[in-house]
């Protein structure tokens, strides 16, 4: 007969795993709005009180289906424009296609923008087409502008940090070509990293995912491991001020090489931008 001692471990014991598979499937499978102010200094008054729908690494992985259901969620929110910062799949270029007729919604209700991430590169051109047949803009190391009461915003956006690094930063060189030094832009980006690559710029608001907020989360505790950055990142999840920009990394919705996320449920960014002090 199991004595008391060993009975309450045996039950802590069945407590803890009933936990944790919970919370396993709650991160996996109920996403979250994190809504975020992000504070501008000098923030024309035609941008004042913008808001931004941010999502990022989605990875849906069916070809039939969409894996996690963001989108009732996203349509009951007001939002001026829509970013999209990669790895819309797992792996495989189909893995997109149950998300066309979302994308075509959400790009028929605003502007909506999208820079790939590191698992669009074997089928890039493939997942450009598809994006632009939704009626979203397709940022591929170029500048776009939209009207925002009547005023234009600029939003520049680049292909993966990784196709970055291979082509030894000349697209993203090439792009920053010109562009002043002071005023604000949205920049998109797929992986954060490329903040150090604008050091000499002021006035930027960078869009990014890739970490996934380290996917494997303790209570208390920030980003553990991020792909390309490794373990205690210094851009892990969250909004960052960095010398004279403002960066926000999502957590992304989905899991890539890991079909796992623990304290850490899918999340969708709702930023507004407000006047900053002076």
């Amino acid at each position: 007969m199991l004595s008391l001692a060993k009975l309450t471990i045996l039950a802590c014991g069945a407590l803890c795993a009933a936990f944790a598979g919970i919370n396993i499937a709650v991160s996996l499978k109920c996403p979250k709005l994190v809504r975020v102010d992000v504070p501008i200094k000098k923030l024309p008054k035609h941008l004042r009180g913008l808001k931004i729908l941010h999502i990022s690494d989605i990875h849906n992985v069916s070809t039939k289906r969409i894996d996690v259901n963001i989108w009732d969620m996203v349509f009951e929110q007001n939002f001026d424009i829509a970013v999209i910062t990669g790895d819309m799949t797992k792996e495989y270029f189909d893995q997109v296609l149950p998300l066309k007729g979302v994308l075509t919604r959400l790009a028929g209700r605003v502007p909506t923008f999208f820079v790939d991430g590191n698992h669009e590169q074997a089928h890039y051109s493939h997942m450009k087409t598809f994006m632009e047949s939704c009626g979203i803009c397709v940022l591929d190391d170029c500048k776009a502008s939209v009207d925002i009461n009547g005023e234009p915003l600029d939003i520049l956006g680049i292909r993966d940090y990784y196709y970055q690094k291979w082509q030894d930063f000349k697209p993203l060189d090439k792009l920053m070509e010109g562009e002043a030094k002071d005023g604000f832009r949205l920049f998109l980006s797929h992986q954060p990293q490329v903040i150090d690559k604008l050091a000499e710029f002021n006035d930027f608001f960078i869009l990014s995912g890739h970490t996934h907020g380290g996917q494997i989360r303790l209570p208390f505790v920030n980003t553990i491991v991020a792909p390309g950055q490794g373990f205690f990142p210094k851009y892990g999840d969250g909004l960052y001020k960095v010398r004279g920009s403002y960066l926000y990394i999502s957590r992304g919705i989905g899991a890539s090489r890991i079909a796992l996320r623990f304290f850490n449920r899918p999340e969708v960014g709702l930023i507004r931008l407000v006047e900053g002090k002076r």
